[in-house]
């Protein structure tokens, strides 16, 4: 009898360990690093899931960092610095040409929210030949989407139109054209708004040439979701709470933005909410087939590695799935 009782003891003494340890774990914020790659309003989810609480609310410590730039982003993200990002899929899908194993588990934006804002005596979009026009890196969203709209315009970038790259974001592009140094720059809001504020003219809006594009997106590595599929479920819910902040909750979105995009004017950040963020924010979080089928169609042209590439190849959305079967 003595022995039994001492294996049950240490049996229940192995069950309240590992009790003990489970409710440890469980109770301890996963680390990650998120980037964000541009001072935009569409990334204001990550901003939001951040500053209010939502990660937080699913035991996830995050560290937003801004870093401009796809390519960039992708390289932090090999390097093991980043697990999470955002970014255009452009440098994405590249990479992954070359062998990365990428893959974006949600979308933020699908439509394109870049126009072209000129100096004073360009008035139309056939002016724009010969002109240069500032962008962000090569091989960025602005670079991917510019030479697609103006493809489709019938213009050739390198012959009919200038592209120079800028290494600081939208604001140093604006302080290029405020310079003189370019004749023209593409910026997205609300720093359009500001442009025309200081008296640029808006000559082309891209929506309006392509009016589906997968253009902005949460991303990761398939490696990273197979190690830490509860991590990335968790950092998803948060982002699917920040998302529904953003209609729920305007004032609180309206403060969100002015903080990060550091801007005091309240009147202009409202209006910004209200006629722009609102139209270009995806609600679900689901990429748009119809854009991603442009946005391949353009890498395949311009890249025959590319010919064989299907939008399973750099899109998971199994997570998604899983968390709207649910019911989240």
């Amino acid at each position: 009898m003595g022995v039994v009782l001492m294996a049950r003891v240490r049996i229940l003494l192995l069950f309240a360990l590992l009790c003990l340890l489970f409710t440890a774990g469980a109770g301890e914020a996963q680390k990650i690093t998120f980037s964000y790659s541009s001072l935009i309003g569409t990334q204001s989810p990550l901003w939001i899931a951040n500053d209010v609480g939502f990660f937080k609310k699913h035991r996830m410590d995050v560290n937003v960092v801004y870093i401009p730039g796809g390519k960039s982003v992708v390289e932090g993200m090999l390097a093991g610095n980043i697990q999470i990002a955002i970014a255009a899929p452009a440098a994405v899908l590249r990479a992954n040409l070359g062998g990365s194993d990428f893959v974006y588990i949600g979308a933020l934006s699908n439509s394109v929210d870049f126009v072209v804002i000129t100096r004073d005596g360009i008035k139309s979009v056939q002016e724009l030949r010969g002109k240069k026009i500032a962008i962000g890196n090569f091989g960025s969203g602005t670079d991917y989407a510019g030479r697609l709209v103006f493809d489709k315009l019938g213009m050739q970038v390198g012959k009919d139109i200038i592209f120079t790259q800028s290494l600081g974001g939208q604001p140093t592009r604006l302080a290029m054209l405020q310079s003189g140094t370019v004749d023209g720059v593409v910026l997205s809001p609300p720093f359009t708004l500001r442009a025309q504020q200081l008296g640029f003219r808006p000559v082309l809006d891209f929506s309006s040439v392509i009016p589906h594009y997968f253009s902005l997106g949460y991303f990761t590595r398939r490696s990273y979701i197979r190690d830490n599929p509860r991590v990335v479920e968790n950092s998803l819910k948060g982002l699917l709470d920040a998302t529904r902040y953003v209609w729920s909750n305007a004032d609180g979105t309206i403060k969100i933005l002015s903080r990060h995009l550091q801007i005091s004017d309240e009147a202009f950040v409202k209006s910004y909410y209200r006629d722009v963020l609102l139209a270009q924010l995806d609600r679900d979080l689901y990429p748009d087939e119809k854009g991603v089928d442009l946005f391949l169609k353009q890498e395949r042209a311009a890249n025959p590695g590319a010919g064989k590439i299907k939008s399973g190849d750099f899109i998971d959305t199994s997570i998604l799935d899983k968390l709207r079967k649910e019911g989240y």
